[in-house]
């Protein structure tokens, strides 16, 4: 069956004007999401970048950490953007611990995905959980960190916050 050239053109037309149409109803509905958190692996970069340990050695940041270095955070912005769950200052610790075991365990992460959730593994036994929270991964902290180091943490949280009371009654 041959169409004719006119034919031909009117049905590119009527297709050209559908899409168009249709590009048009879309647009605004495209969800752009940071690169800094567009997969789990971004996400552990951004989290590192933030420390400035992103151009460390492995053995670099193992011996810092073995040395009980400080790490001085560069960015908070990305930092925070790291993370499902930071607040308060038990939260800020479990951050430092995710830190530490990401940095650590750098060169050797394993990761698992679903489409909305994704494990990133430094070293046997120790998962870091994220979630896809419209595209952008973020690190869990409460299904990340163990409940052993959690509840350390909050115990020292809830001392330094008792400290920093007395200290204003005083």
């Amino acid at each position: 069956m041959s169409s004719s050239p006119a034919a031909v053109l009117l049905r590119a037309a009527s297709l050209i004007a559908a899409l168009s149409v249709a590009a048009a109803g879309c647009e605004g509905a495209t969800t752009r999401v940071d690169r800094r958190f567009a997969t789990p692996e971004r996400t552990v970069h951004t989290l590192l970048e933030a420390y400035d340990l992103d151009g460390l050695s492995q053995d670099a940041i193992r011996g810092r950490l073995a040395a009980r270095e400080r790490f001085v955070l560069r960015d908070r912005e990305a930092y925070e953007g790291c993370f499902a769950d930071l607040n308060g200052a038990a939260a800020e610790g479990m951050a430092g611990w995710v830190l530490g075991a990401l940095a650590a365990g750098r060169d050797e992460l394993r990761t698992e995905m679903t489409p909305v959730r994704a494990t990133v593994s430094p070293r046997e036994g120790v998962r870091i959980v994220m979630r896809s929270d419209a595209g952008a991964w973020r690190i869990v902290l409460r299904e990340s960190v163990p409940a052993e180091v959690q509840r350390g943490l909050a115990t020292l949280a809830a001392r330094a916050e008792e400290q920093a009371r007395r200290r204003g009654q005083e």
